[in-house]
């Protein structure tokens, strides 16, 4: 039962939708079977709902006493039961899009020639979207329908009244012209991740049109997707930085996440193609997410960004930041995560700290189940085994994790990056100290191999070297 359906969607909903599911359910309304009732007060009863607590054996005897199990019946009822379930969902969807509501409410009383009341009621619902803060494709929207309705209006008085078309036009402009830029942004993140070429049609007449549109969230979009496409150019990245700042508010939820992964995703990038500078605005973005509660999700923090957020503080010496928020949005990572990303971002934090004995002791107790953190726990012992010249070691470790990335799935982007520390390592302890020549042309080599991580580290064993 645990795996079924009506499980499955009924561990989506939280607290406040699970209150008014007891409200659905007991209204004759929309359900008039007493059993699926029960099966849902059976649910509701259950402190935790695992394997155990809903076995669908134990649910029968709760529904039907000792009458003998019969397996196609209770089929036959949680079934019912999902389609009860996906009908509130429904109804919560709906309860949601308020002013989609309200437009088809206006729509049915100007059908039925009551249009002072359409009115009212239209005059409320514009009060209403002009008092909110959004300005994006969705807001678009709600204002053309409100349009649309009031040209409705208009059209039931008189055929030869004015009527202004402009508003019309204009709303359904920006709905089209934002939402194009939006799902354009999406297709190049996809393109940038996985090289899928996308093609979209009017895309260019509004790439064209968009930068004669003063809207702040079409320039927003416009910015962001050219930030996407032409990474080389940070103009349009400092742009969508400006205006993130100055109009995220103009967004919902989702969209402001959207826009700061692109700037985070961007930050990242340029980092690691050498531009340092591009550290400290990762991590600041990191941090701005964190605070503006965009970087949790139905409830967790993802593992990557949290190991992200940690490494790049550690990177940039917040070593107190770091050791406050490594148990502190441990919380919100998922729990199967949770045990291996705390005992890897400490490990970090000690490595950093320069704590080589006690990064060691954490990092050979275990081996990640996550290959990234893997893959970063044996560089971390790479360059520890460097630093204290355990060239026994060293050459082990060089040798086994080229074996492992030989063996394991890993994206050729990032194999290619821990084949380079791989390779650049052994040129270093090949070199002879002192030949100034040599050394030379190996820091050309480092800052100029691509793709590279711990580009820093390697230029800084480059330098002791002379």
């Amino acid at each position: 039962m645990i795996k079924s359906r009506l499980i499955r969607l009924y561990l989506s909903l939280d607290k406040s939708a699970l209150r008014q599911l007891k409200n659905w359910i007991n209204s004759p309304v929309h359900n008039q079977h007493l059993k699926s009732t029960e099966l849902f007060d059976f649910l509701f009863t259950r402190k935790k709902i695992n394997k155990t607590t809903v076995d669908k054996k134990r649910c029968f005897k709760y529904l039907y006493g000792q009458e003998n199990y019969d397996e196609k019946k209770i089929n036959i009822l949680m079934s019912y039961c999902f389609k009860i379930l996906t009908e509130f969902i429904g109804y919560l969807s709906t309860e949601n899009e308020k002013y989609f509501m309200q437009n088809l409410t206006i729509k049915y009383l100007s059908n039925r020639n009551m249009p002072k009341i359409a009115a009212s009621i239209l005059c409320k619902s514009e009060a209403s979207i002009n008092a909110q803060p959004l300005q994006n494709a969705q807001e678009s929207l709600w204002r053309y329908q409100i349009e649309k309705e009031r040209l409705r209006l208009s059209s039931n008085k008189t055929r030869t009244e004015h009527t202004t078309l402009e508003p019309l036009f204009r709303h359904l402009n920006n709905f089209y012209v934002i939402s194009m830029l939006k799902h354009a942004c999406l297709a190049a993140s996809q393109h940038n991740m996985s090289q899928q070429e996308y093609k979209i049609d009017q895309l260019q007449e509004v790439l064209q049109q968009a930068t004669q549109n003063k809207h702040p969230v079409v320039q927003l979009y416009l910015n962001s997707y050219q930030t996407l496409s032409t990474s080389n150019n940070t103009v349009y990245y400092e742009n969508t930085a400006k205006q993130f700042i100055q109009h995220n508010e103009y967004l919902d939820k989702e969209e402001k996440r959207e826009i700061l992964l692109i700037l985070i995703n961007y930050s990242i990038k340029k980092l690691n193609t050498g531009a340092d500078k591009f550290r400290r605005k990762a991590f600041d973005w990191y941090k701005w997410g964190l605070d503006n509660h965009l970087l949790i999700k139905e409830q967790h923090l993802s593992r990557f960004a949290y190991s992200n957020i940690a490494s790049l503080g550690l990177q940039l010496k917040e070593f107190e930041w770091v050791a406050d928020f490594i148990p502190k949005y441990a919380k919100v990572l998922e729990e199967k995560h949770r045990d291996n990303y705390i005992h890897y971002t400490r490990a970090k934090l000690y490595f950093n700290q320069k704590k080589y004995a006690r990064t060691q002791q954490l990092l050979l107790q275990i081996e990640y189940e996550d290959i990234f953190l893997n893959l970063d726990a044996k560089t971390m012992l790479l360059e520890i085994y460097y630093e204290e010249r355990s060239y026994d070691a060293l050459e082990a470790l060089l040798q086994s994790f080229s074996r492992y990335l030989q063996r394991k799935s890993v994206m050729a982007y990032h194999k290619e990056v821990y084949k380079n520390i791989i390779f650049l390592i052994r040129k270093m302890l090949d070199i002879a100290p002192y030949d100034k020549k040599a050394i030379e042309k190996l820091k050309q080599q480092v800052e100029n191999t691509q793709p590279l991580a711990e580009r820093h580290w390697l230029l800084q064993q480059i330098e002791l070297l002379t």
